[in-house]
C-alpha cells in the first residue's frame, strides 16, 4: 500500500525533481536539503532510475548555483573601480585551481554559496563555473541516492518489514537532516582551514 502511494505521488517526480533541486540551490546560504528528499525516495529506485535521478537533480541544483553567480555579478556594478582592478588579479590566480575548487565544494556539504558568490562578483568564466558544479552536484547526488538504497535494503533486510523498515529509515534522515541544519558548516571549515580543529 505504501509503495502504491509513493508510486502515485512520484508520477511526475522528474519536474518536481528538477525544481526541488534549483529552488534550494538557488537561495543563498538558506537551501532545502534536497539530498533527504533524494535519500527518502531512493528505495523506490532501480539503478537506471537512480542514474537518472540524479542527473535531474545536478541539473536543477547547478542551474540553481547559476542564479547564485548572478547574484555575484549583479553585486559588481555596486564596486568602486580599485575593487573592480583588485578582483581582476583575483580572477587571474583562481583560473590556476578554481574548477577544481568549486567541484570540491560542489561535491561536498561544505557551504558553497561563500565561494560562488565572490566567484560572480569576479566574472569567473561561467562556463567552466557551470560544468564544474555539475560535475560536482552529480557525484553527490548519485551518492546520495546510492547510500540511501543500501541503508534502506539494510535496514529491510534487518526488520523484514517494508513499513517499518521505512518508518525507521525515515526516522534516520529526518534526525539526520536536523543534525546537518543544526551544524555550523562554515565555522568548520573556517576552523579547519586555519588548522584548528583537532
Amino acid at each position: 500500500m505504501l509503495e502504491e502511494l509513493f508510486t502515485k505521488l512520484f508520477e511526475f517526480r522528474h519536474p518536481g525533481i528538477f525544481l526541488i533541486s534549483f529552488i534550494s540551490n538557488s537561495i543563498p546560504f538558506v537551501g532545502i536539503p534536497y539530498l533527504n528528499f533524494l535519500v527518502i525516495i531512493s528505495p523506490f529506485l532501480k539503478l537506471e532510475e537512480m542514474v537518472i535521478i540524479a542527473l535531474i537533480s545536478a541539473i536543477g541544483a547547478s542551474l540553481g548555483k547559476i542564479v547564485i553567480y548572478f547574484i555575484g555579478t549583479g553585486l559588481r556594478a555596486t564596486l568602486s573601480e580599485k575593487t573592480k582592478e583588485n578582483l581582476y588579479f583575483f580572477e587571474k590566480i583562481f583560473k590556476k585551481w578554481g574548477f577544481f575548487a568549486i567541484f570540491l565544494f560542489a561535491a561536498s556539504p561544505l557551504p558553497d554559496d561563500v565561494l560562488y558568490i565572490p566567484l560572480g562578483i569576479a566574472r569567473y568564466k561561467l562556463s567552466h563555473f557551470f560544468l564544474a558544479v555539475f560535475l560536482g552536484k552529480t557525484v553527490v547526488t548519485f551518492l546520495a541516492i546510492s547510500m540511501g538504497k543500501v541503508a534502506s535494503d539494510a535496514i529491510d533486510m534487518l526488520l523484514g518489514n517494508n513499513l517499518l523498515s521505512f518508518a525507521v529509515f525515515f526516522a534516520l534522515t529526518t534526525l539526520f537532516t536536523i543534525a546537518v541544519i543544526k551544524i555550523d558548516w562554515r565555522e568548520l571549515f573556517e576552523r579547519y582551514s586555519m588548522g584548528r580543529v583537532k
